[in-house]
C-alpha cells in the first residue's frame, strides 16, 4: 500500500479532495485500463478516492478492481437493477472528496487530468467543467469522422459535457440535486442544462479530455450507440420544449420517422395506383437536408473529402435516433426504484476506506 494511504480513515477523509466515481456493468474489458490511467496519474495520491459503483457485473469487473486497491484507494459499492444516473448519484453520496469526478469505465484520463480538474474547479465561481471525448489510437473512419466534426466547436462555454467526462464542486451537485435517475440516457445534458438555469457555467476544456474506448469502430455499432443513446432524449425535450437545446436532434429524428412514413406510404400507393413519385420523393427528402448539413460541416473547414464519409454518418444517426424517438414508453422516463446497495469494499483495516 502506498505510505499516503496509511493512517486512520478520519485522516484520509481530510486529504482527499477528488472522489472519482466510476459507474460498471461488466467492464472487464476497459475498467483496467480506466484505472492503469488513474495510477498513472500525477495527482498525489492521498489526494484522490476511487468509487467505483457496480451494477450487477458477473464478468471478471469487480475481480480487476480489486487488483488495483494497492495502487489506488478504492471503494465498491454494488447497487443493482437502476439506471446508471443512479449509480453516479450513490457514488456522490458517500464521496468524501471536496470535488466529484464522475469518469466512465471505458475513459482513459491523461496523467494530468486531476491535476487540471483541481485547478479549474478551484477558481472561483467554476461550475460545471469536462471535455467531449478523444477517440483511441486505433480508432476507425467511423470515430475519427464523427469526433472530429462533434468537438470541432466544444471548447468553452458549451451546452452540456458528457457525464463521461464530468466535474464539479461537490456543493454545486447538491444545489442541483444530482443527476435525474429517471431517465436512462441524456442525463449529462439534463443536469448541465438545470446547471446553466442556475446560473452556473458548462465549460468543455480540452486538457481534460479524456480517450472513449466505447468509440463505435463499425456502421452497426455506431448505430446502436446513437439508438441507446436517444433513448431518454425526447424525454428530458418535452419537459420543456421551449428552454431545451437538444431541439436540433429531436427535429431530426421526427423528421426522418416523417421521412420513413411517407416512404412506406407512398410504396403502398405506388402498389395500389401504380404513382410511385412519393416513394421516390421520400428517400431524397431524407437524405438532402443531411446532405446539407454535412457539406456545412466539411467544406468551409477544406475538409470535403469527409463530406460523404460524415453524410453516411448523419443518415445512420437520424436513423437510430428515429427509432428512439418511436419507442412511446420512454417518453416519460418511467423511474425504476433501486435496490438496497450493497457495501462490497473491505473494512478500513485492510486499508481501503468504506
Amino acid at each position: 500500500m502506498p505510505k499516503e494511504l496509511t493512517g486512520s480513515l478520519d485522516e484520509g477523509m481530510r486529504c482527499v479532495r477528488i472522489s472519482v466515481i466510476i459507474p460498471a456493468l461488466n467492464e472487464e474489458k476497459v475498467i483496467g485500463r480506466c484505472l492503469e490511467s488513474l495510477v498513472r496519474n500525477d495527482f498525489p495520491r492521498n489526494g484522490f478516492e476511487v468509487i467505483l459503483v457496480d451494477n450487477g457485473s458477473h464478468d471478471r469487473t469487480i475481480e480487476i478492481v480489486r487488483s488495483f486497491e494497492s495502487d489506488l484507494s478504492i471503494r465498491i459499492v454494488r447497487l443493482t437493477g437502476v439506471h446508471i444516473s443512479a449509480l453516479r448519484n450513490r457514488g456522490a453520496a458517500i464521496a468524501t472528496g471536496k470535488f466529484l469526478a464522475f469518469l466512465d469505465a471505458d475513459c482513459m484520463p491523461p496523467s494530468d487530468w486531476l491535476t487540471n480538474a483541481d485547478h479549474l474547479l478551484d477558481a472561483p465561481g467554476s461550475g460545471i467543467v469536462g471535455a467531449h471525448y478523444a477517440i483511441p489510437e486505433d480508432a476507425t473512419w467511423v470515430g475519427h469522422v464523427w469526433c472530429e466534426d462533434r468537438s470541432a466547436e466544444k471548447v468553452g462555454d458549451v451546452s452540456y459535457v458528457p457525464s463521461g467526462d464530468l466535474l464539479l464542486r461537490r456543493e454545486v451537485y447538491s444545489q442541483l440535486g444530482g443527476f435525474d435517475e429517471s431517465i436512462q440516457t441524456n442525463e449529462d445534458f439534463e443536469l448541465c442544462r438545470r446547471a446553466a438555469s442556475a446560473g452556473f457555467t458548462v465549460r468543455s476544456y480540452p486538457q481534460l479530455r479524456v480517450v472513449h474506448l466505447g468509440t463505435p469502430r463499425t456502421l452497426q455499432g455506431f448505430y446502436k450507440k446513437q439508438r441507446w443513446h436517444g433513448t431518454h432524449v425526447l424525454t428530458v425535450f418535452l419537459r420543456d420544449p421551449e428552454k431545451r437545446r437538444n431541439r436540433r436532434p429531436v427535429i431530426l429524428s421526427l423528421y426522418t420517422v416523417s421521412c420513413l412514413v411517407l416512404l412506406l406510404g407512398g410504396s403502398i400507393w405506388g402498389m395500389w395506383a401504380g404513382r410511385w413519385l412519393l416513394a421516390v420523393l421520400s428517400p431524397i427528402a431524407y437524405i438532402v437536408p443531411f446532405l446539407l448539413i454535412a457539406c456545412f460541416r466539411t467544406i468551409p473547414r477544406g475538409r470535403w473529402r469527409g463530406t460523404l464519409p460524415l453524410l453516411l454518418l448523419y443518415l445512420t444517426f437520424g436513423l437510430a435516433r428515429a427509432e428512439s424517438v418511436l419507442r412511446v414508453r420512454t417518453w416519460w422516463g418511467p423511474y425504476r426504484k433501486a435496490t438496497i446497495p450493497i457495501a462490497d469494499s473491505p473494512r478500513p483495516s485492510s486499508g481501503s476506506p468504506s
